[in-house]
């Protein structure tokens, strides 16, 4: 799933230990990110560093072919904006599959690079001790030991959060643990959590942990009575709930999916919900991992 508004919401707050694994010094100052132009642009973050050089971050989760070029673009306008600062650029890749996009341009009169690394080289320990929440959060992404455990210490915290702002740190966790096929996990930790909110106040945390649970029970158990009529009422029953089971993974796959087009994309037509609920969990999951680099909605849905 895809996770473009949750991340760079999470990066609105200066992530100043994940900078200096990754810069390797510390940041001085958050700079503006967004550049008038032909076309809208808007790069995830953009630092000061104590050096003054400038130091741009990019976040990935998927393929890519033209990253090259859109990095590109974005030294062009950074260069513009401060002509007289050195630049450096780096793409972080948060997806869960190969890191296979290219790194550089290399044509006749042109030569352009920059560096890359994959967010699961950082070990999560270093982001669990930090004391940014939003740093604990990403922990999720990065080189998991025990992602159970991690959950736990992520969990542990927002729990002694206020009720709101607990509320939008979780919602913020189960979408990212998406990016690494934790959802199912969050769920059963937070059983386990002793929260001071209500989860069924947040629409989206609603629709994940409780709304999608009741509906793919109810579906489940119709299912298993018409089976049952027919093997038994006692192997309807077992076979009922297994469905329930898989229903409810799929609804809540389904309401992630358009809380997060919602998100990048404001508000959906009716073909988008009706497409999405009638979808399975591979069809989910592909149309979830154009979310980052699409840019309109056609192009989640068609590639």
């Amino acid at each position: 799933m895809k996770y473009d508004a949750t991340l760079k919401s999470i990066f609105q707050t200066l992530p100043r230990r994940l900078l200096l694994l990754l810069a390797g010094q510390e940041a001085a100052a958050l700079l503006p990110v967004e550049f008038p132009a032909v076309k809208r642009r808007m790069p995830d973050l953009i630092v000061r560093l104590r050096d003054e050089s400038i130091f741009h971050l990019e976040l990935q989760s998927g393929h890519d072919p033209d990253m090259a070029w859109r990095m590109l673009e974005y030294f062009l306008l950074i260069r513009d904006r401060y002509p007289a600062a050195r630049i450096v650029q780096q793409v972080l890749y948060v997806g869960a599959g190969a890191f296979v996009f290219p790194a550089e341009i290399e044509e006749t009169n042109l030569k352009f690079r920059y560096t890359t690394r994959d967010i699961r080289e950082i070990d999560c320990q270093q982001m669990l001790e930090s004391p940014c929440l939003e740093e604990n959060l990403l922990a999720i992404l990065c080189r998991l030991q025990d992602g159970q455990r991690a959950l736990r210490t992520i969990l542990a915290r927002i729990a002694r959060m206020e009720p709101k702002a607990g509320a939008d740190a979780l919602e913020k966790l189960v979408i990212l643990a998406g990016l690494r096929k934790l959802v199912t996990t969050v769920k059963e930790e937070i059983k386990e959590m002793p929260i001071t909110f209500d989860v069924m106040e947040n629409e989206f945390l609603h629709d994940i942990f409780v709304k999608g649970r009741l509906e793919g029970r109810q579906e489940g158990r119709q299912e298993g009575r018409q089976e049952g009529r027919q093997e038994g009422r006692q192997e309807g029953i077992r076979e009922g709930i297994r469905i329930g089971e898989r229903q409810t993974h799929l609804k809540g796959e389904a309401a992630l999916l358009l809380r997060l087009l919602e998100r990048r994309f404001g508000s959906l037509p009716g073909w988008v919900p009706e497409r999405v609920h009638t979808a399975d969990a591979a069809t989910l999951e592909t149309w979830g991992d154009r979310i980052l680099t699409a840019q309109s909605l056609r192009e989640v849905f068609e590639g």
